[in-house]
């Protein structure tokens, strides 16, 4: 070997150019070194393979490896677990008795919803019987007021004047009811409710009493009770004032506890006469004893029992009521509970679940027609599943004896796997090991030249030999350094222009409001009025300006225009526009002509097609006359003294700049003590905020007039406030200008009308 001479893959001697082709490696300079043949030719093979060749070669080694000792070995104890065939038993065992789960389920809530419905039906006759009662005396008693001349009556005793325990008519009067002879005659009338109330009572073991009360304040009560409550009147009492507000309808009022424990309960209705008006309201009392018995009798397997709920979610009968139990569980009661209660409550009729004391239950109901209750039947899910569980265990004992067979032999078999991969593991590592060098080596490699780059050495160049993927990263890394470099050129060159642009459209700015008056208050000497004027511009340099100045003594002129466009140009173009308006107005010319002088000074030479909108006004200090004229911009708001913020008439006017020898209509007005001017630019009302919505008219006449008593500057402050709280986050889209002035005193005030 001599020079710079290889061999190639026929080991004949080749150039360098052509080894760095084939190899992909830069060409041996070492004379004395002498390349491993076999090496650089595996070495080239496996580079020139993409990374997914690589991946699958790998899990097609490991596959068919695996495959063939886990096939073998599967099919060898297959034959055996053949032999011992119970799966088709388990399943169908398993089968039945998920059906038969299911089907108890079912049967279950079907019997205990029928038991709920017949029960609450049971208690609902007695109930409706009562009620009947009550609306049959209330008929009775509706006839007696309709008929007064066909019955006579008898005199009624006084409710202390009866026998304590014995059924009897009597009644008393209510606090502060005189006695008159119509009086007299009502209680004569209703002496005759005795015929029905006395066989109804006698008839009715579960009612307490019946009574009425009247709108005249009589209290009529046919009871064993002869209690006395001197301060006892009818007409304030819930049941009667239920009644009133659904006259002609029976009503039920809330349960309550008598002084032995009972649960008792009131319905009432209206009774009228000729006329169709209500003259009081019968009602009675009814305990619920027997009706509660019954309930907690109920006995449904051995954990199933039974509750009744009022129409407000009140339980009113439970086995354990009165031991601690939460009878109000829609006010306190949590989770699946409470739902179940509600549900109970707003449906007729039902089914639900829900966990009562920690178990899992269904919950059937069924509600009274007459009252509105619902009768609730409670019994576990356990108790009703438990025969198909005990089946199911049934299953599972005849299955564990397979299962015994099958863990042996499964046992048998995972020991084998565990040797048949064991040893693919050690192929697996092996293998993995070998190949992941030649994936692993050049990704080392990359990520240090990468790292390299990272920290600012665009100079790295990377190996990018080869056909796979890594070395196609390489290659575009190479050319991002390459981009990057020149990129940061660009960017170098890029912001030194920048910056240079910068510096002079901030020197630009600074001119531009040094142009502007910006010392407040301008004329410290002077009380017969007062102004104040800000602008912000959308860009560094803005288009709109305002400006004010003394023609002489007793004139003063304001001014406010908004120029086209944003940035320099608009700029350039304000301040000529700004000096032509002054050097105008200082000449002594009225607005009308300034704007028409200027106008025509505007339109030569404008190339740019700029315009202007602008308002200028001249006041005459010591009258009070306003002469102002409009060249196409937004009309000013006026307040007078002690009065709102209202539009300035105006003639709209064409825009300066666009139209030559166009004429500008003047208009006056007089101002007045007290009386604000406000002038501002489109940017006030066309502000938007981050939903393109628009600051608009109608918000800044809402905010000058929320303001209207403070100084020129607190509501200039106010209203720039206003708009930066309406635009939030959104990036001003042009200048905002705002002016305003306010009149002082000032001698001599001409009287002259408006025009």
């Amino acid at each position: 070997m001599t020079g710079h001479g290889n061999f190639d893959y026929d080991g004949d001697y080749d150039n360098d150019n052509d080894y760095t082709r084939r190899c992909g490696e830069r060409p041996f300079h070492d004379e004395n070194q002498q390349p491993d043949i076999k090496q650089g030719v595996m070495k080239n093979f496996m580079r020139n393979l993409r990374i997914g060749t690589k991946i699958l070669a790998v899990i097609l080694i490991v596959s068919l490896f695996s495959l063939f000792f886990v096939s073998a070995v599967s099919y060898i104890e297959m034959l055996n677990l053949t032999r011992y065939s119970t799966d088709a038993n388990t399943r169908l065992g398993i089968n039945s008795s998920e059906k038969s789960r299911e089907a108890l389920k079912a049967q279950a809530e079907e019997y205990i919803v029928k038991i709920a419905r017949e029960q609450a039906l049971k208690c609902d006759a007695t109930l409706a019987k009562v009620q009947s009662e009550v609306s049959s005396v209330a008929d009775y008693l509706t006839s007696l007021y309709r008929n007064r001349g066909n019955f006579k009556g008898r005199k009624l005793p006084m409710v202390q004047e009866t026998v304590m325990g014995q059924a009897s008519s009597k009644y008393m009067l209510a606090p502060k009811v005189t006695r008159t002879p119509e009086l007299e005659k009502e209680l004569l009338l209703i002496s005759n409710a005795e015929y029905v109330c006395a066989p109804v009572f006698t008839s009715n073991p579960i009612l307490n009493n019946i009574y009425l009360g009247t709108t005249t304040g009589i209290s009529y009560r046919y009871s064993r009770s002869n209690a006395y409550n001197p301060e006892y009147d009818p007409r304030e009492r819930g049941w009667y004032k239920s009644a009133m507000l659904n006259p002609n309808l029976p009503v039920w009022v809330d349960t309550y506890l008598d002084t032995y424990g009972s649960i008792c309960v009131t319905t009432s209705r209206t009774f009228a006469d000729q006329t169709g008006r209500p003259r009081g309201v019968v009602a009675s009392d009814i305990t619920l004893k027997s009706m509660q018995d019954d309930i907690l009798s109920m006995k449904i397997g051995k954990t199933g029992y039974a509750f009744l709920l009022d129409n407000t979610g009140k339980i009113i009968a439970h086995p354990q009521y009165g031991e601690g139990l939460d009878t109000k569980p829609l006010e306190n009661a949590t989770g699946d509970y409470r739902l179940a209660i509600q549900n109970i409550v707003e449906n007729r009729e039902g089914l639900t679940t829900a966990h009562i004391d920690g178990k899992l239950s269904y919950i059937a109901y069924s509600k009274f027609p007459t009252t509105g209750w619902s009768l609730a039947i409670v019994m576990e899910v356990a108790e009703i599943i438990r025969p198909a569980e005990e089946t199911r265990m049934q299953i599972e004992e005849y299955t564990s004896e397979a299962q015994t067979y099958i863990t042996k032999t499964l046992s048998s078999v995972l020991i084998r796997l565990v040797v048949i991969l064991a040893v693919s593991a050690m192929v697996i590592l092996v293998l993995s090991y070998l190949i992941s060098k030649t994936i692993t080596t050049p990704v080392k490699q990359l990520v240090e030249r990468v790292t390299s780059i990272g920290k600012g050495d665009l100079d790295v160049w990377i190996d990018d030999h080869g056909k796979d993927e890594i070395a196609e990263l390489a290659r575009a890394f190479n050319k991002m350094t390459g981009d990057l470099k020149t990129y940061i050129a660009n960017l170098s060159r890029i912001t030194a222009e920048k910056e240079r642009i910068s510096a002079e459209l901030d020197v630009a700015r600074k001119i531009q409001e040094s142009m502007l008056p910006c010392i407040f208050p301008p004329f410290p000497e002077r009380d017969d009025f007062e102004i104040f004027a800000t602008m912000i511009p959308a860009k560094e340099v803005g288009g709109d300006f305002y400006d004010f100045f003394l023609v002489d003594e007793d004139h003063l002129a304001v001014v406010i225009a908004d120029v086209s466009g944003k940035g320099v140009s608009a700029a350039l173009f304000m301040v000529i526009s700004k000096t032509l308006i002054q050097n105008n107005a200082q000449s002594g010319k009225r607005p009308g002509d300034v704007f028409e002088t200027v106008n025509n000074q505007l339109c030569k030479n404008n190339g740019a097609d700029m315009f202007v909108t602008a308002f200028m006004g001249i006041l005459q200090i010591s009258t009070g006359e306003f002469v102002y004229a409009n060249a196409g911009h937004n009309p000013p708001l006026l307040k007078k003294n002690n009065g709102e913020f209202q539009w300035l008439p105006t003639e709209p006017g064409f825009v300066l700049a666009s139209m030559e020898d166009f004429r500008f209509t003047e208009k006056r007005t007089r101002l007045g003590e007290g009386d604000v001017l406000f002038l501002y630019t489109d940017g006030v009302t066309e502000a938007a905020n981050t939903d393109n919505d628009l600051y608009s008219d109608s918000r800044l006449i809402q905010e000058l007039n929320a303001n209207k008593d403070r100084n020129v500057i607190d509501l200039l402050k106010s209203v720039r406030a206003s708009i930066a709280g309406f635009a939030g986050e959104a990036e001003q889209s042009d200048d905002i200008t705002m002016l305003a002035l306010s009149i002082g005193k000032k001698p001599n005030i001409a009287s002259m009308p408006s025009t």
